[in-house]
């Protein structure tokens, strides 16, 4: 949305804990990347692991083309993802094991194979999924469907993916050389590197479920399903490689990492793309019909109604801004479209009984409309149109 600060403290002090402690846990996983390996395998390992990440994450930013979510949040999920994520991830699956080791007497194989199959799964998840509850729970201005879900949580678990599989790179690279880290990057990145993003999107399509439940019972109900998938999917995925790894014909090894990407990943990422194209079309009638109110109030024009809602011909429009006007109403331009976008979801949320907490006041409907009229007026003062 359109950002403003608010006159509350409370928003800006949740915005910088979080990035605070995202940036601090991502530094802590470089420095322990680079501690424990050489610097060829550091360099190596990081270029494998980022080497497909912009195009996931294109992907997933692709599939809200409606609203436009700020860069600097989309960078925040990344980096938790990265850095409090995999620490907590891996420390809880630690903890679980060393705890439940030492109660029940398990073997060290034993152990590991529960850890694997069992407690990495539910502690990455969580750890994962906690960014997308935090937005659902303290940044309600910035999560209004599943869409917004979906794309958070992808983030987050690519954030995830590159640094684990930075880790197995890198080490890979170490015992095999080039070749041997080539090959883990055809199963890892390749073959199965959309792991991580499919299991916490669909941590954030549960949220995102909840966000859009009428009732508090249906909220808290549907709230912890897509974990519960994410959870059930992962398990499968590292239980599967742990019996193929047990299996010494390789076989086995071979179906997994064939069968898995096409019977899974695949189908998973194109469900991803249908529930948001069909989430797409409802909220661009929703959006439409509150600029129809907004074009009779003077806050919208009348070709706003058939631009603003189609991503591309907006994009045409904000370009040909540029061209004919400058940089300044090009970026006036954009701030204009994304306000009314947002003022629209705001009136949508309202008209559902739904209202932002005090803190977050600068983002509600009144304070986007007063932003609205002031864009306006710089808009056309930049493009030489008359004051209306």
């Amino acid at each position: 949305m359109e950002r403003r600060a608010s006159g509350s403290p409370i928003w800006p002090l949740i915005i910088g804990c979080t990035s605070v402690l995202a940036l601090t846990g991502l530094c802590c996983v470089v420095a322990i990347v680079l501690v424990g390996t050489s610097w060829a395998a550091f360099l190596v390992g990081g270029a494998l692991a980022l080497l497909l990440a912009p195009f996931a994450a294109l992907y997933l930013i692709a599939l809200d083309p409606l609203e436009h979510e700020p860069p600097w949040l989309l960078g925040l999920a990344f980096a938790w993802g990265a850095g409090v994520a995999t620490l907590s991830g891996a420390l809880g699956t630690a903890a679980l094991e060393v705890s439940t080791g030492a109660t029940l007497g398990l073997s060290t194989e034993v152990r590991d194979a529960i850890g694997s199959v069992v407690f990495a799964p539910l502690s990455e998840e969580i750890a994962k999924g906690a960014f997308v509850l935090l937005l659902f729970l303290a940044a309600r201005h910035e999560f209004d469907d599943v869409v917004d879900g979906i794309v958070y949580g992808g983030l987050a678990g690519l954030g995830f993916a590159v640094v684990e599989d930075w880790l197995y790179y890198a080490d890979e690279f170490l015992r095999g050389g080039l070749a041997g880290a080539g090959s883990l990057f055809l199963v890892r990145g390749i073959l199965t590197g959309f792991g991580h993003p499919l299991y916490t999107a669909l941590t954030g399509l549960g949220i995102g479920l909840a966000a859009q439940a009428r009732s508090a019972a249906a909220r808290w109900l549907v709230l912890p399903s897509g974990l519960l998938v994410a959870v059930l999917l992962h398990a499968l995925w590292n239980g599967a490689v742990t019996l193929a790894q047990a299996d010494e014909s390789g076989a086995l090894a071979v179906a997994v990492l064939l069968g898995y990407p096409a019977g899974v990943l695949l189908p998973g990422a194109i469900g991803l793309a249908v529930i948001a194209f069909v989430q797409a079309r409802r909220r661009s009638r929703d959006v439409r019909r509150f600029l129809a109110e907004a074009v009779q109030r003077g806050l919208a024009d009348p070709e706003d109604l058939e631009t603003v809602t189609r991503p591309w011909r907006r994009r045409g429009r904000q370009l040909s801004y540029l061209v004919r006007y400058g940089f300044r109403a090009f970026w006036l331009r954009r701030r204009l479209d994304i306000a009314l976008v947002d003022w629209a979801y705001r009136c949508w949320h309202r008209a559902r009984g739904e209202r932002l907490p005090r803190y977050l006041a600068a983002f509600e409907a009144e304070a986007l409309e007063a932003r609205i009229r002031q864009l306006r007026v710089q808009l056309d003062a930049a493009v030489g149109r008359p004051a209306r």
